[in-house]
């Protein structure tokens, strides 16, 4: 008997620990998306880049190492493409450093042969002088150029009013997916003139 009820408040125990990491997640992806909808309100630009890296049918070891390459590439396609647009202008001035919101996504996805991991990302705060040709261009060669990165990229011009149907896009593993982890922060950035409003 006290084997049957010490096992019946163990899987009551287990039950309510989960039951209390499922609340402290949606809180974390609530939080999340309250605080990437003001920082939303500042990007002009949605954009997706496509890495080289399938995820179909691999291990979660694999995965891991093709995520953090993923992230080490989108680092340095950050910093390039803060250089392109100011120079070492956002190094001196705070104020001219890109918005940059970056959500990696297809950790999820190990079932489809077509799958590779890919990048959505919102851009603001950009210099008036950078067209989205000249924009896209810059984008494709130095995406390009990293280990994982490809030619196919997409940017699209942010309308007023969108920008927060491209936040919760980006932000949709989080809500449907339970992948509270697809918001690479250490890939995300804004100028303090920006965070100081939010």
């Amino acid at each position: 008997m006290d084997k049957i009820f010490s096992f019946f408040c163990s899987n009551i125990n287990k039950g309510m620990n989960n039951e209390q990491q499922n609340t402290q997640k949606k809180a974390y992806v609530e939080a999340q998306t309250d605080y990437l909808d003001k920082l939303a309100q500042h990007c002009d630009y949605a954009l997706t880049l496509q890495t080289n890296l399938p995820t179909y049918g691999i291990s979660a070891a694999t995965m891991e190492k093709r995520l953090d390459a993923t992230r080490n590439c989108l680092h340095k396609f950050r910093m390039r493409f803060n250089r392109l647009l100011t120079g070492n202008g956002h190094r001196r001035n705070n104020d001219y450093l890109p918005v940059f919101i970056a959500a990696i996504e297809g950790t999820q996805n190990t079932y489809d042969k077509n799958r590779t991991l890919h990048i959505h990302i919102a851009l603001g705060n950009l210099p008036t002088a950078a067209t989205q040709e000249l924009l896209e261009d810059g984008i494709r060669q130095i995406w390009a150029a990293t280990d994982v990165g490809t030619t196919d990229i997409k940017l699209d011009r942010l309308t007023k009013g969108t920008e927060q149907r491209w936040n919760s896009y980006i932000g949709k593993e989080a809500h449907y997916k339970n992948n509270s982890e697809v918001i690479d922060y250490s890939n995300t950035q804004a100028p303090n003139k920006i965070l100081a409003t939010i």
